[in-house]
């Protein structure tokens, strides 16, 4: 039997492999290889194997730094040797083509070894090269494929396995996977010491840090490890406690409440808070009640845009909308080094925030109307839908348009609209024909049409509607059944390529956000990372992920001109008209005129 394998273990290379070492010899071709030196005639007692003298040049070239020349040496040197030594040298050429930057032979080469061996060590070197070039080579999907299989192994050593779960988590947090990223950071934190865990424990506290409370407590629900459930525990009552030794007595409750879960010694609580926040954008939005839903989107649109632009990180300081914590958070924030504040956007924060601040903190982009005008270093950017209406009335009235009717819907959101529009349209002088409400979802709203639209709009007259989220062209068709007015709507409502037809006659346009209708930015990849976050996003949650995103290219641009000694500038919101032509949106430059 042994006699048997002697003479016939080779044969696997002669008949099923010869085919790839042809196809590497040449893609080794072009490799650079010096000319050997003249032979020294053999000794006449024995010689030396060719595969041994290959696999000391092979040696020599790679401890020279020729790479690619000592991998076309080691391939030669395994197609020349018996199986004993084969696949060593097919390791050693997938290496050492990989160094010399030919990941797609290293691919090869690596993925033959893994089709022939059962042998451990060598399984696991080969999966480790092979993701490495699946990586150099942007196939990064692969790459996870090799890893998650080199981990899987029972005897890879500790160090390996902890590179391969550190990679891991890189590749996932490129893709936004931020859940599945901290799953392997925290359970290779388990393999690390010194030096090498302090780093692994600070890219947990960026990562938890970069998330929104409502985030966390989301991933809570989703996470089934124990340790990754303390960790992200303790990440939300770092967040609660400011003061360290409050920390550290919250720490040791939840861990009396929970026996058998071992201390993590989440010991740098209050240094990860002020290190996550030094340089970064710091929110001030409340992630509790009524307003969670859209505070997480809107951080989700902040979180994407920084990744996609590459520039300051999200750092969440507060997490409710009692004022009294905003201002307690706002000093933290500004004593931890933020670049610069986003947020409040609620009447009552605001004034409690503009109130403690002094005239050297950072700047702070406010989500909500100051009242007044704001002293140096504060912007005011609303993202109120009251906005929207008041652009509507400026650009009407500036298109030419002096006379309206106005109708809304019953709700709180279509009174505020409504009184907005008003306000500002009757302070430029413009005339109103009616008001009139309507009553979403009755079937039937002829009769409010009527009443808005009075004795007549006029030549110069136009109908404004605060559209409804649905049904849009049940509304529609009921105006013009009694005018033939253009039609100002504020906001764009969602109307897919049938519903645009039933928009009867034309000269209907809609005041909205780029985000919500440009195909360009819906499939962007900033709105993919966002989708990713907010798989089930409402139509609300998707208009405040825009503003979110809209808002860090502005706090950017503060960032930026307050570091070179400037001030920032904020022009008004990025809203553009559109109308619908053949079942599609299309933008509009301006407002027509009437």
């Amino acid at each position: 039997m042994h006699l048997h394998s002697q003479l016939f273990a080779p044969a696997w290379w002669r008949l099923g492999s010869i085919a790839l070492v042809a196809a590497l010899l040449s893609a080794c071709a072009s490799m650079p290889h010096p000319t050997a030196p003249t032979p020294t005639p053999p000794a006449a007692v024995s010689s030396t194997p060719p595969e041994i003298s290959q696999a000391k040049e092979a040696d020599r070239l790679l401890a020279e730094g020729k790479d690619l020349a000592a991998a076309k040496d080691y391939i030669q040197a395994a197609a020349a040797s018996g199986t004993d030594k084969q696949l060593d040298y097919l390791l050693k050429a997938a290496q050492a083509s990989l160094e010399g930057n030919r990941p797609q032979v290293a691919e090869l080469l690596s993925a033959e070894v893994l089709r022939l061996s059962h042998e451990p060590s060598q399984r696991a070197t080969a999966l480790w090269i092979q993701a490495q070039a699946y990586q150099r080579d942007g196939q990064d999907k692969l790459a996870r494929g090799s890893l998650a299989e080199l981990i899987s192994m029972g005897d890879v050593p500790p160090e390996r396995r902890a590179a391969a779960m550190g990679q891991l988590a890189k590749l996932y947090q490129a893709e936004n996977h931020d859940l599945t990223a901290l799953d392997f950071l925290v359970k290779r934190d388990a393999l690390l010491s010194g030096s090498v865990k302090t780093e692994n424990r600070q890219q947990i506290h960026t990562l938890l840090s970069a998330q929104s409370s409502a985030r966390l407590k989301n991933w809570q629900g989703r996470s089934g490890d124990p340790i990754v459930q303390e960790w992200l525990a303790f990440a939300l009552i770092a967040r609660e406690h400011v003061e360290p030794a409050n920390q550290q007595a919250a720490f040791a409750a939840w861990l009396q409440a929970h026996p058998g879960h071992p201390n993590i010694h989440y010991d740098h609580a209050a240094e990860t808070s002020q290190t996550g926040a030094h340089g970064a954008i710091c929110t001030l939005l409340p992630t509790t009640g009524r307003f969670a839903d859209d505070t997480l989107a809107f951080t989700a649109g902040l979180q994407a845009a920084a990744r996609q632009q590459a520039g300051p990180v999200i750092h969440e300081l507060s997490d409710s909308s009692d004022p009294v914590l905003n201002t307690t958070q706002y000093a933290t924030g500004v004593a931890s080094g933020c670049a610069a504040f986003v947020g409040p956007a609620l009447p009552q924060d605001i004034s409690a925030v503009l109130e403690a601040r002094r005239p050297n903190d950072p700047p702070i982009l406010l989500l909500g109307d100051t009242a007044a005008d704001p002293a140096k270093g504060i912007f005011d950017f609303d993202i109120s839908l009251q906005v929207t209406a008041r652009r509507v009335a400026e650009d009407a009235f500036q298109a030419g348009f002096r006379q309206v009717a106005v109708l809304y819907p019953l709700d709180s959101a279509g009174a505020s609209m409504q009184a907005a529009f008003l306000e500002t349209w009757k302070k430029l002088g413009g005339g109103v024909a009616g008001v009139a409400h309507y009553r979403v979802g009755s079937g039937d709203s002829t009769a409010a049409v009527q009443e808005s639209l009075g004795s007549g709009s006029g030549q110069r007259g136009f109908i404004f509607l605060v559209p409804p989220e649905q049904n849009l062209a049940s509304i529609v068709a009921d105006i013009r059944a009694q005018s033939a007015s253009p039609i100002l709507l504020a906001g764009i409502p969602s109307v897919s390529a049938e519903g645009s037809g039933n928009l009867v006659g034309g000269k209907i346009y809609a005041l909205g956000m780029p985000w919500v209708y440009d195909p360009q930015l819906a499939s962007g990849p900033t709105a993919l990372a966002v989708k990713q976050s907010l798989p089930q996003a409402t139509a609300q949650q998707w208009r405040m992920a825009g503003l979110g995103v809209e808002s860090y290219g502005l706090l950017a641009k503060i960032v930026g001109a307050t570091q070179s000694g400037q001030q920032g500038v904020i022009n008004k919101r990025n809203l553009r008209w559109v109308t619908w032509q053949n079942g599609a949106t299309q933008a509009l430059p301006s407002l027509p005129s009437p």
